[in-house]
């Protein structure tokens, strides 16, 4: 598996704690970070390990025209969207490096620790941009409704549909905004 990670970014100080939640493979991943603002923030505060990318667009909400810039970024492999405040769980690769499925799924704990979405129902307000993972080649023309909230939630039900494998894993493989 190649697994590409978009992070829209307005909170650039997170970025070293989630650069180094990162425990995948070089050759297996490409980090895409698509700043929204008008000129890139302090290069201090950029790791190494990450394409960046400035995007605005007016309407939009919670980065989701900064998701749907990176998207048209990828050509192949899959999808993980990892908010500016969320570090990437450590047990996320091991549980999905060998699944070949069109859509994966799993659970989300909050910050608290307490089961927040279960994932196995891909709907609007059952699934977040974090909890799942998506292969570029189910997108097609699938955008991110940029002045809804709960686009994710969309965007991912529209995916599923297209979806002719789909992998659901029982556990919690992502917390919500664990750096807020």
């Amino acid at each position: 598996m190649f697994l590409n990670i978009i992070t829209p970014c307005s909170r650039p100080e997170n970025l070293h704690l989630i650069s180094k939640s990162i425990n995948i493979p070089t050759e297996s991943y490409r980090w895409i970070i698509v700043f929204d603002m008008d000129i890139f923030p302090n290069k201090d505060l950029i790791p190494d390990n990450c394409e960046i990318y400035l995007h605005r667009k007016q309407n939009s909400v919670v980065g989701h025209a900064q998701r749907n810039f990176a998207i048209k970024l990828i050509k192949d492999g899959y999808i993980y969207f990892n908010d500016d405040d969320t570090t990437i769980h450590p047990d996320l690769w091991e549980n999905i490096k060998n699944i070949d499925s069109d859509f994966i799924s799993f659970s989300q704990l909050g910050k608290n620790g307490n089961l927040r979405l279960l994932g196995d129902i891909v709907r609007v307000g059952h699934i977040d941009s974090h909890n799942f993972i998506v292969n570029t080649k189910i997108i097609g023309e699938t955008e991110f409704l940029i002045e809804k909230y709960d686009a994710d939630g969309y965007f991912a039900e529209e995916c599923f549909k297209k979806s002719l494998t789909k992998t659901f894993i029982n556990k919690p493989l992502s917390i919500y905004n664990l750096l807020r």
